[in-house]
């Protein structure tokens, strides 16, 4: 009997991605996805940052979430500037991925547009921790490699979401740590029925 659709395959579907992942929490997302970037890019396992994008995800440190990822934070800037030169230098040093965190609380020290231009023009990988805005077109249409996504923003349930390139998602899912980042069965279910519920309510709105 043929099989429907997973709940990562739905979830991409309507994001318009490539392919999803479901992690236990978003810093298990964030750490998830700078695994993935870092298996591609192995053994390099530098991430550049902007210095003032040094905050806390879901109460964890940034820092302390990629080194769960295997790497290591490469910071730009200071505590209230990014100057683009400075963040393309650092580019050009080949590290495993760029990073970029968007969260009102911290200062937009460099455009996110402008980080997408760079990496592309270094042809280093983008990743963008982008929990509350649900804007995951514009940053895949810029070129981000990987976005994560807050699930309790999204679909009000409280997981994270991955989403990006096939490539870069399948280097997440063959992680050997990949299960313990990994979104339990309760939060699927949660997930499934989240989604069907709004199917529902769109279909009867139409």
């Amino acid at each position: 009997m043929q099989r429907g659709p997973s709940i990562e395959e739905v979830i991409a579907a309507r994001l318009e991605a490539d392919a999803v992942l479901l992690a236990a929490s978003l810093a298990a997302a964030s750490a998830w996805a700078v695994g993935g970037l870092v298996a591609l890019r192995a053994p390099e396992r530098r991430i550049v940052v902007p210095l003032a994008h040094l905050g806390r995800i879901a109460g964890a440190p940034l820092a302390d979430l990629v080194r769960l990822g295997g790497a290591w934070l490469r910071p730009v800037g200071t505590v209230d500037a990014c100057a683009e030169a400075a963040f393309a230098r650092a580019l050009d040093e080949k590290p495993a991925a760029a990073l970029l965190y968007l969260d009102g609380k911290l200062p937009e020290v460099l455009a996110p547009a402008r980080f997408l231009w760079l990496c592309r023009q270094a042809q280093v990988p983008a990743l963008v921790l982008d929990p509350n805005s649900g804007r995951w077109a514009a940053w895949a249409d810029g070129g981000a490699a990987l976005v994560v996504l807050d699930g309790g923003a999204l679909l009000g349930v409280e997981v994270g979401l991955i989403a990006g390139s096939a490539e870069a998602i399948t280097a997440c899912r063959a992680l050997s740590v990949a299960a313990a980042f990994a979104a339990p069965a309760t939060a699927r279910s949660a997930l499934a029925a989240a989604l069907a519920a709004r199917e529902q309510g769109e279909s009867e709105g139409t």
